[in-house]
């Protein structure tokens, strides 16, 4: 969760994970004032601090077997929620003559660890209002039918037309070259960095790299698509910015730069964590295990600016 920041000044680090300030994001914000002001349910305002932190939001899990929870501990829903859900497949090297194409399921759950271990007092602000205190299940795309069919995505998000293109998948390489030396580009919102485009929202992948990439790129694409049409409790909002200090604000295109991933399985990171977009030669390529269903889970963190209530 460092660095831990109060009123815009570091109080505590640990192990020189960087934060996402003085980055070439104009939308990454440090609060320079320690004061803030916000209002309760009944419009009542109260006087606050910033307090700026990293939090444990989700977890991901992306998987090739429908209806299979393997976080968990492996329960199998597939007579229950397989509505839509249909096997997936890693892909493979066209070179074979086989279809170079990847599928994945993905499960979202709603990990607020920070609440469940009691770690935060009197921060109505710092929380979301829609996440609850427990462990939950957010979003599962077996009961999504737009998760495997392009075509139908495409009535929700018509902008994935616009970026399906040579030229515009091009330049996520400069999106590349920043996750690799520190955060994404927000700008630059259809790319996911090294991983690949987050257009279409669904769950084909047609260009398939390794299933560390492949999983993480699709991990990727669930949290644009909860930004992009926010449904409690399987959204994803702006808790970084300037006006999110009251608990957050709708945007509708997936704020990069304030999300890290750990690596939970097969083999987790357990000192670092990396961002979106990162290379995965530089953090989990041997982080696959053949034969394990070829399927991975991440830990979401995502950066808080909020006012911390002092009366």
């Amino acid at each position: 969760m460092f660095p831990l920041r109060i009123g815009g000044m570091e109080i505590l680090h640990s192990g020189g994970i960087p934060d996402a300030i003085n980055t070439a994001n104009s939308d990454d914000f440090n609060p320079g004032n320690p004061i803030c002001l916000c209002s309760d349910s009944l419009g009542v305002p109260s006087i606050g601090t910033y307090v700026s932190f990293w939090e444990p939001a989700k977890v991901l899990e992306v998987t090739q077997i429908p209806g299979c929870f393997s976080f968990l501990a492996g329960a199998d829903f597939a007579d229950v929620v397989d509505l839509f859900g249909a096997y997936g497949t890693k892909g493979s090297d066209p070179a074979n003559g086989s279809d170079n194409k990847a599928f994945y399921n993905v499960h979202s759950y709603m990990a607020p660890l920070m609440t469940v271990l009691n770690l935060i007092q009197g921060a109505q602000w710092c929380n979301d209002a829609f996440l609850g205190v427990d462990l939950d299940i957010a979003y599962f795309t077996e009961a999504d039918p737009l998760w495997n069919n392009d075509e139908l995505s495409l009535w929700l998000n018509g902008e994935a037309l616009v970026f399906g293109n040579p030229i515009a998948q091009a330049l996520c390489a400069v999106d590349c070259g920043a996750t690799t030396v520190g955060y994404p580009l927000n700008p630059m919102f259809w790319c996911a960095g090294c991983w690949g485009s987050l257009y279409p929202f669904t769950g084909n992948v047609g260009t398939v790299g390794s299933p560390v990439r492949t999983t993480s790129l699709l991990a990727a694409r669930v949290m644009a698509k909860m930004a992009r049409v926010p449904v409690p409790p399987s959204y994803e909002m702006d808790t970084s910015g300037s006006g999110a200090k009251c608990g957050g604000v709708i945007r509708p295109v997936l704020k990069k730069s304030q999300y890290r991933f750990a690596t939970l399985f097969p083999i987790a990171e357990t000192k670092m964590c990396h961002t979106l977009g990162a290379n995965t030669m530089a953090w989990g390529e041997w982080r696959n295990i053949p034969g394990t269903g070829e399927f991975q889970s991440y830990l979401l963190w995502r950066k808080r600016n909020c006012c911390m209530r002092i009366f």
